[in-house]
Formats: structure tokens, C-alpha cells, sequence
């Protein structure tokens, strides 16, 4: 009896494939798996480099920020801002820039930031102005916010060294965005050390398209000597994917 296993004609043609005939297959085969495998590798670097340029306060709870985090979130984040006041010979004279050399014109005193006279004699320093009615600060900042102040943005400023009157900084405080005119102060309280700034929400409405949102407010011995200005911008001011003011 004939062994017709030895004819190529009586085998099947799935069992016939040459390794030429297989190639593509296994190209094919091969090209998937590598196309999944640089995906893969792609979202991996890609989650990686959203995880890094996010803020811990938009990955992490707030129950879990670390000390150092809470702390650069009320001196130095988009609701924080430290701020160094202007003098007002700063403010009139253009050729005068706060840290720059005294300048001095023909028959001229030399003139500095701060005028004649040392800025330590007169400027208040450093201090921070800090969003407090926003609700990362709120989660950080448990110091209260009186009653009278509910439904307003609060601007507190912390380091503003000597003694004023609540009316007096509220008649030389102001908020306000590009393009929107400046509203002032309503309330303005004390709380130890810490000045808080309340502003009516219905006068001064922020979205998150607003730029350069701006507060201001006059201090000195006659309350026009010195400028202190913060600048927020909203699009930076986001918490949990809606804007905290």
C-alpha cells in the first residue's frame, strides 16, 4: 500500500506553509505587539509627566498634604503672593525701580526707592497676601473669618507692620481684574496679627478667564506713602477643576 504522506499534493494546504509563506503572519503578529507596547509605554510616560506637572493640590487630598506643602500653599502659590510695598517716590519718579541704584540729577540729592531716607525707616517690608476665602487656603488656614464677611472674597495680608484704623485701609484698599474697574474694600477687620479684606462679590465678579486680578491697598503715615500690590491670575486658581476665590 501506498504511503501518500510522501505526496505534497495529498497534505492539506494549511499544513503546507513554507516559513516563507508564514513571514507576514508573524510580521503582522509582531507589528501589533510592538504598536501595543509603545502605547502602553506612551500613556505610562504620559500619566508620568501629568503626575509631575500637577500641583500636590490637585493630586492629593488635602488630608494628605505634607507640612511643606501647606506651607508653600499659603506663602507662595496662586492664592499666596509675597509682596514687597512701593515707596512713593517709586510710584511718581519712572527713573526710580525698586532695587536699583539712587539716582541723581544735577543739583540733586541722590534719591532712592524710599526718597531721601532708608526704606527700612518707613517701607513695611515683606508681607504675604494670601486668597483666604478660597477653599485650598480654607483647608490649610482654620483661623475664622468673621460672620460679616460670608458670601465675600476675603484678602487677608500678614506681616503688615503698624498700627491703622479698619476704615482708613478700607478707603485705600481696592480689587479688581483687566478690564473691570476697581472696587474697594466693604469690611475690613483685624485678626492678631493678620489684616482681612472683604469684597463684595456682586460688585466684583471673577471667572476664571479674568487676567491680572489686582489688590491694592495704601499704607504710611498718611496712608498714601507706600503701595502694597498682589496680583492673582484665576486661570492658575483652580481646585478640584472649578476656580477658588
Amino acid at each position: 500500500m501506498k504511503n501518500n504522506f510522501g505526496n505534497k499534493s495529498s497534505i492539506p494546504g494549511s499544513l503546507c506553509a513554507t516559513a516563507g509563506d508564514l513571514r507576514p503572519s508573524i510580521d503582522r503578529v509582531n507589528r501589533r505587539a510592538l504598536l501595543g507596547a509603545i502605547s502602553l509605554a506612551a500613556l505610562g510616560a504620559g500619566a508620568r509627566r501629568l503626575s509631575a506637572a500637577s500641583p500636590f493640590w490637585e493630586t492629593k487630598p488635602s488630608s494628605q498634604w505634607t507640612t511643606e506643602e501647606m506651607a508653600e500653599l499659603i506663602n507662595k502659590s496662586p492664592w499666596a503672593k509675597q509682596v514687597l510695598a512701593q515707596y512713593r517716590a517709586a510710584m511718581d519718579d519712572p527713573r526710580i525701580q525698586a532695587g536699583a541704584e539712587p539716582v541723581q540729577g544735577r543739583g540733586e540729592a541722590r534719591a532712592g526707592e524710599c526718597g531721601l531716607v532708608p526704606c527700612s525707616s518707613i517701607m513695611p517690608g515683606k508681607v504675604v497676601v494670601i486668597w483666604e476665602s478660597a477653599q485650598p487656603v480654607r483647608e490649610v488656614l482654620h483661623a475664622p473669618i468673621p460672620a460679616e464677611m460670608n458670601g465675600r472674597y476675603v484678602i487677608s495680608v500678614r506681616g503688615l507692620a503698624g498700627d491703622y484704623a479698619g476704615d482708613k485701609l478700607a478707603a485705600t484698599s481696592d480689587l479688581s481684574a483687566k478690564g473691570k474697574p476697581p472696587v474697594q474694600a466693604g469690611i475690613v477687620r483685624r485678626r492678631n496679627s493678620t489684616w482681612l479684606f472683604g469684597f463684595s462679590k456682586e460688585l466684583v465678579s471673577l471667572n476664571r478667564d479674568d487676567k491680572d486680578v489686582q489688590f491694592t491697598v495704601h499704607t504710611g503715615s498718611k496712608m498714601t506713602d507706600t503701595l502694597l500690590r498682589a496680583t492673582f491670575q484665576p486661570k492658575e486658581m483652580i481646585y478640584r477643576g472649578v476656580l477658588a476665590v
